[in-house]
Parts: C-alpha cells; structure tokens; sequence
C-alpha cells in the first residue's frame, strides 16, 4: 500500500494538551520538562522518507487525522460488569497475578497479588509510578524508546495517558502472567499508551498485553510504545495480541534491551484495526543473551499491516529466531521487513528468521523482506527464508473428500498452517485464544472448528 498523497497528519493537538495531561496527574517537574521537550521535537520532526526501505510501503505522511481528542476521562471500575459492552471483552477472567485496565485515557482498575506487593513488585499506572518511584521511572523512562525516533514517538513522549509500569526485583519469578488490557470505546480518540518493564536479575514475568475496541466507532489514532529491561539471567515474556476495530490507525513500537544470559520471548498476534504500523525490536548487548520472536497476523477486507524486526546482536554467543506467519485474504496486504544484525564483536552469533504467508484471495498481497547484515567473522549460524502462496488445492481437495464443507476445510488448513508457531506460545489459555479468533477470522465471523480440530487436521 503505497499512497502518494502528502498531508499534514495530525490536526486538533496542541501544546495546552501536554499541559493538561501532567497537570491533572499532578506530576513532578522533570516530567512536565520532558513531555514538553518531546512536544517540540514532536513539531519540529518532519514525517520519515517514504523512500526509506522501512516506510516506502506505508507512507504515513498520506494519513490524516483530523480533530482528535487527546484525553478522555473514565472512571474507576471494580468487575469487567461495570465496562462498556464495547471493551469488556479485554477483561481476561483467568487466574493472572496481576491486571491492569485502561479504557480511553485513564487506568480504571490495577490488582496485584498481596505476596507479590510484599517481595517488591510493583504494579501501578505511570503518573504514579513517577510520583511514587521517581528515581526508576526516570531511569528508564524513554530510554529504550526514545523520544527522537520518529514523529509520532515523539508525539507519544509528549501526550502517554495512563500506561502500564511493571518491576519485577531481583531473584523474584512470577509464575502466573501479568494482563495488561486496553480498551478505546470513545469515538475520534487519539491515544498514547506506554508500557515499562523492568525485570531485574535473574527474575521472570510475562506480561499479556491486550487491546480491544469496537468496530464502527469512528476514526482513532493510536501511538504506543512498550520499553522492556531484562536483568542479566532474566526471563522476560511479552505478548502483544491487537484487536482494535476497523477505524482504528495503529502505530506501536516494542523495545526489549536484554542483558547477558537473559531470555526474551515476544509474541505478536495481530487481528484488527484498520491499519498496523509495528517495530519489534530485541537488543542483544551482552554476552549468552537469548531472543524468540513470533508473529501471528490474519488480515482480511483492506487491512493493511507492517511489521519491522529487529534481532541485534552485539554480545558474544548470543542467539535469535524469529518465526513469523500471516494469512490474507480479500484485497488485504502486509508488509514484514526484517534485519538481523550481527555486530563485529558478536562471535558465535546464531540467528534465523523465518516469515511464511498464506493468500487466501487473489488481491491479498504480501511482502516478506528479510535483510542479514553479518559484520563478525565468527559466526555459529545465521539463516532467513521467506514465501508466499495459497492454499494447496491438493489439501482442500483431500478434506472435502471427507465431508469437510469447503468453507471448513479452508479454516482447518489455517489453523494448521498457523500450528507450529501457535504452538510454541507457552501459555495454554492465550494459544486457544488466539486460535479462535484467527479461524473465526478466516470463517468470516461464523463459528470456528474446535482446536482439537485444528490440530488433527
């Protein structure tokens, strides 16, 4: 999706709205200092190159949004009962060992398990994170995500509402996963979530991060960041599982800076929203760092998403791979462009990624890009491949030999070639999930084949 019309973006926004924002969380002065320095960089940023390799195929400069609203006031809830109709279903029931809802600007409910509180976690929005932890929140704050990026980031920096801060100490595993929901219900909303983990040595957390609006609601923005710190020995999950409606413009960059013998596992589902602009990146600077990344898309009607990677190795022995699967149908497309970098000093690198799409229709169009950039000599391996392709006949056909209607068939063969990938997300209740709506997807909304289905298929 290549537009040539050149806009100006964004109208509606202004400086007083920065004020405002920290004005009514009552925030320290270093804070209000930098949202207004991420203001001015924000005004002073012209849009990237659309010749740029990484925005050639989505040129944002052609997206308008006029008359957003930057903030929008929710009151605190106590169930998923007390939500609108349009967002409850982000409210996971599920054991969790902590949550946190935000719907439009404002987080409305945070719980954390009591032992937990009592080793040092915490689990709190941002504002009070920052009036409460200053010194870590300024630590950390826009330092794997930086202001400077890009425009919209800096626009993020200058306007976050709400947001999600998670700090795991030292030694402490949390074995149940941390939900982290938002929900946009309040038509023409621009919004800005942050999300920071910090997991110190030797911990473990995961963190299911969930976003959900209704269709037909009107045009929304959203610009999110997500900063990931994982402590040297630390295991760090992330799981990114976008549902936003059909009116809504997406742009989100993940950050996770992983130290020396750490893991990290990110894992993006994307369903909805008009049009999703996502950077993924895993910074490797130390020695033993580990990094998985995978992706599950399913994009239907003109869906349009992009996805950027990036596996940066710069410590020795460290290791990557990246597995990511997209099915498409209708006139939908999406882009995946991604590097893997290995640093001259990063001896004994092992790196593979593997992006694979299924065309369902004969306009769906996929553009899987992969880039190696090898600057060490030693390396242990590295390797990429890429394809896109339909359906095989010869599977449907065997299918529908059984008495599988072929609408069926097609979804089964779906879930099968989304199986390998599905299968490799740890948590058993997400991986149902996500198999669920991906094949009630491909069934146009109709009732899907059970998983086990699926995987006998």
């Amino acid at each position: 999706m290549t537009q040539e019309l050149v806009t100006t973006g964004i109208t509606g926004i202004a400086r007083s709205d920065v004020e405002q924002v920290s004005a009514r969380r009552d925030e320290p002065a270093w804070l209000r200092e930098a949202r207004l320095a991420a203001w001015a960089r924000y005004e002073a940023m012209d849009f990237p190159d659309p010749y740029d390799e990484e925005w050639r195929r989505t040129d944002v400069r052609a997206m308008t949004f006029d008359g957003l609203k930057p903030l929008s006031a929710s009151a605190s809830v106590k169930n998923a009962a007390e939500l609108p109709a349009a967002v409850r279903s982000a409210w996971d029931e599920d054991a969790v060992a902590g949550r946190v809802f935000q719907h439009d600007s404002d987080v409305v409910h945070i719980q954390l398990d009591d032992e937990l509180r009592a080793r040092g976690v915490i689990l709190t929005d941002l504002h009070t994170a920052a009036r409460e932890h200053g010194d870590l929140v300024r630590k950390h704050l826009c330092q794997a995500v930086k202001a400077d990026e890009w425009k919209y980031l800096a626009l993020n920096a200058a306007l976050w509402s709400g947001g999600c801060f998670l700090y795991v100490p030292k030694g402490v595993e949390i074995e149940l996963p941390v939900q982290l929901s938002t929900g946009v219900s309040t038509a023409g909303l621009a919004l800005f979530p942050r999300t920071v983990i910090i997991a110190e040595q030797h911990s473990k957390v995961t963190l299911i991060d969930e976003t959900v609006s209704a269709d037909g609601d009107g045009k929304s923005f959203i610009s999110g960041a997500v900063e990931i710190f994982a402590g040297d020995g630390a295991r760090v999950a992330y799981y990114s599982v976008n549902r936003w409606g059909g009116d809504v413009y997406n742009f989100n960059t993940v950050r996770a800076i992983i130290g020396r013998d750490a893991q990290f596992l990110g894992v993006a589902a994307g369903i909805g929203s008009k049009m999703t602009k996502m950077r993924i990146d895993a910074d490797m600077p130390k020695s033993g760092a580990r990094t998985d990344l995978l992706g599950v898309t399913f994009c239907d009607g003109d869906q349009h998403f992009d996805y950027n990677t990036l596996q940066d190795h710069v410590g020795d022995h460290t290791s990557s791979d990246l597995q990511f699967k997209s099915a498409l149908t209708g006139s939908a497309s999406l882009v995946w462009y991604g590097i893997t970098r290995i640093h001259p000093e990063a001896s004994g690198a092992e790196a593979n990624q593997t992006s694979r799409n299924l065309l369902l229709s004969d306009h769906a169009k996929a553009s899987p890009i992969p880039v190696l950039e090898i600057e060490a000599y030693d390396v242990a391996k590295c390797s990429h491949g890429a394809t896109a392709g339909p359906v095989d006949e010869d599977d449907l056909f065997y299918l529908q030999s059984r008495a599988i209607p072929r609408d069926v068939a097609e979804q089964m063969l779906v879930g099968g070639f989304f199986a390998d990938v599905i299968d490799r997300v740890p948590n058993e209740r997400l991986r149902a999930r996500i198999v669920e709506a991906v094949l009630r997807k491909a069934g146009g909304g109709v009732p899907s084949p059970s998983f086990e289905d699926v995987l006998s298929a």
